[in-house]
């Protein structure tokens, strides 16, 4: 069971980057992980990227989309707030790679960090790096850890099932689209 996890986990080596984007979805756990990759001195920017507003603000009337979301929670976990960046761009991973590739291109970055969740990095990297790289834009993804269960033992929580299922369904659409 652990090799269908470990299979979904497509990390890069850590290095020094001109910027970090954080994908939207899931703000808890990869803030935590973007801050612990800022105070490591890997980068002093970070853009977090997404244009949808989360179903339960939604329901609220609350007009905060998951870029916004994702910077208060950076903010809260002690970033400072002139080192993010928002990008309201992006419903889905293919949307926010063409967005972050045109704002590298605008912004002539050319080393940069992903991160999101662990079990999302195969796909991001399918979704990223061809196109990146023929861009001359080196890419660094990074998956941030699960807090609500244990990447080892995926299988004995019902957020890890859900988390691997649905990753199997996005890949396998991923590779079929494009």
């Amino acid at each position: 069971m652990r090799l269908v996890g470990n299979f979904l986990i497509d990390e890069d080596k850590l290095a020094r980057c001109e910027a970090v984007f954080m994908l939207s979805g899931n703000p808890e756990s990869r803030a935590k992980e973007v801050v612990k990759v800022y105070k490591s001195g890997y980068t002093k920017r970070v853009i977090c990227t997404g244009e949808n507003i989360p179903d339960l603000f939604a329901a609220f009337n609350m007009k905060i989309d998951e870029a916004d979301l994702s910077k208060k929670k950076l903010l809260d976990e002690g970033m400072p707030e002139q080192c993010i960046e928002t990008l309201h761009i992006g419903t889905s991973t293919r949307e926010e790679s063409d967005a972050i590739l045109a704002y590298c291109k605008t912004n002539n970055l050319k080393r940069i960090m992903v991160i999101s969740d662990r079990f999302h990095t195969n796909r991001i990297d399918y979704a990223f790096r061809d196109q990146f790289e023929d861009a001359g834009i080196e890419l660094i993804l990074h998956g941030a850890p699960a807090l609500s269960y244990s990447e080892e033992a995926w299988w004995a929580n019902e957020s890890g099932l859900l988390m691997v299922n649905n990753e199997y369904v996005k890949l396998f659409y991923y590779y079929v689209k494009h």
